[in-house]
């Protein structure tokens, strides 16, 4: 991945004032974060264990693009010139540093299709290992790097510099990243008020197990350092009862308890040296919200699951409904157009028989819609011989829902052929074609027989014949042409282009 790709090249400009008060944001939220976080420093006054900024610069990139850099880097800048080493070294550590969040930002859009890298448990394991490298690694090592080149840290104290650098970083990314990610995609004010209720609940029991575990307000005993597990209750209570948001705020919470307590030389962590009980309190860090967040994730994706099968559930009642009103809605009108019992019987048939071969294509398509060309032949299938039809027409998808209607048409066409026309003798010819009319925002259908027998003039109205004056205007609101010549059936329909679902996903 190159540099210009990572930068994206589209200089950070002036686009309005709202992206220059954003940038002014951003820098200035990037310096009192890092203002704030160096004051844990020990080791040297540049390396903090503690480092958020990380999380923050990656969220930003991951919430408004790679081209905030510039905000990141003046940040990042400001924040190392005010503190210690020189120009030069603050314009490296401040490259770096920016350098960090966008090689880690690129890696995860490149990785993670979905906007939100937090959604499968999967994508929480990918984001934790890009936390840890490289873009952190580069970070690190162009930050102490420099230092000890410009002779501002010793060669001797290289490792424990970096590594405290890294894990700083590490931790950062960790734990600001997800909760700024998280708390902005799912904006405040969608949250109702029974969750802010729920949510509320889970900061009080988070709040009195950081001060049981970690707060220096309870003396410290050997009893007491077993206590810093307890937080695993309230990180596993939200992963399992609550989100990946109110999981994240929870880790972040406890966090706080713990360097507090760490701060204040008590809590499980405390060592001899700061930066040490410093590092131990990271590892605990990510030992516990690294799972929390997959546990989370992994639950979320059930849920998804579980609430699809409810809609798959609904969806198959509303079909199994409308397929049960259809046929008896068929079985009436085919009652009231037959002369006998057995007339009737064999209508009704041949009726549930194309409804179903219709509904069998739909399945097979899983109700994304069926070939034009496909539903002609398998409605003409069971009347035609030899070369008594000729279909022809370009490749059409018929949307879902156009689809039943338009059988319908073909098979009483089909059955009134059979019976009384072109398909009722050798002579007989059926022409079935279609093409798009009015730039593809029509579907033309025609019907044409010749050859059949001399159709005597006949004012009567069957329910086959209204099915193919009537139901494509009903349903699709469409137009239909239907006529009984002496050389035989006559049927031309349009069919609206929303109603053709390759139509329906062009741009």
């Amino acid at each position: 991945m190159s540099l210009r790709h990572i930068f994206q090249v589209a200089p950070w400009s002036a686009a309005g004032w709202s992206s220059l008060l954003r940038g002014l944001v951003v820098a200035v939220s990037y310096f009192v974060l890092a203002k704030g976080a160096l004051t844990l420093a020990s080791v040297h006054p540049s390396a903090s264990p503690v480092w958020p900024p990380s999380g923050f610069a990656l969220a930003s990139f991951l919430l408004w693009g790679n081209g905030l850099w510039p905000a990141i880097a003046a940040g990042a800048f400001l924040v190392n010139v005010t503190t210690a080493g020189s120009l030069f070294t603050s314009s490296l550590i401040a490259g770096g540093n920016t350098l960090e969040g966008l090689i880690t930002a690129s890696l995860l859009r490149r990785w993670v299709a979905s906007a939100n890298p937090f959604e499968t448990p999967l994508q929480v394991v990918l984001f934790a290992g890009l936390a840890l490298a490289p873009g952190t690694m580069v970070s690190a090592t162009i930050g102490v790097g420099s230092l000890v080149i410009a002779g501002f840290a010793e060669p001797a104290k290289f490792f424990s510099v970096w590594l405290t650098w890294w894990l700083g970083d590490v931790n950062g990314q960790l734990l600001a990243t997800p909760f700024i990610v998280l708390w902005f995609k799912g904006s405040f004010r969608t949250v109702g008020r029974v969750e802010l209720q729920r949510l509320a609940a889970l900061l009080a029991a988070t709040i009195i197990v950081g001060i049981v575990a970690f707060s220096p307000l309870i003396q410290q005993t050997s009893v007491r350092g077993s206590l810093a597990f307890l937080a695993v209750a309230p990180l596993l209570w939200s992963a399992l009862r609550h989100n990946q948001r109110d999981t994240a705020t929870v880790a972040l919470v406890l966090c706080a308890f713990a360097i507090w307590g760490t701060l204040s030389d008590g809590g499980p962590f405390a060592r001899t040296s700061l930066n040490d009980s410093f590092l131990l309190v990271m590892a605990f860090v990510i030992s516990t919200t690294v799972p929390s967040l997959v546990l989370s994730a992994d639950v979320a994706v059930r849920r998804r699951g579980e609430d699809h099968k409810s809609l798959l559930i609904a969806e198959l009642d509303h079909r199994v409904k409308n397929g049960l009103a259809c046929v008896a809605a068929v079985a009436k009108r085919s009652r009231e157009s037959s002369r006998s019992a057995d007339e009737f019987l064999n209508v009704l048939n041949a009726r549930i028989d194309s409804l179903a071969k219709t509904h069998t294509l739909l399945s097979r398509s899983h109700w994304q819609g069926v070939n034009l060309d496909e539903l002609v032949r398998g409605e003409l299938a069971f009347f035609a011989n030899g070369e008594s039809v000729v279909i022809e027409g370009p490749q059409i998808e018929l949307a879902a829902e156009a689809v039943q209607p338009v059988a319908m048409v073909l098979h009483e066409l089909a059955t009134n052929a059979a019976k009384y026309g072109a398909l009722s003798n050798y002579d007989g010819r059926v022409l079935v074609r279609w093409r798009r009319k009015s730039n593809g925002e029509k579907l033309e259908l025609e019907w044409l027989e010749t050859g059949g027998p001399q159709l005597a003039p006949t004012t009567e109205t069957g329910y086959g014949t209204r099915v193919i004056r009537e139901i494509i205007p009903y349903e699709l609101g469409g137009v239909v042409d239907f006529a009984l010549t002496p050389e035989g059936a006559r049927c031309r329909l349009e069919v609206p282009g929303k109603w053709l679902s390759d139509y329906a996903t062009r741009p």
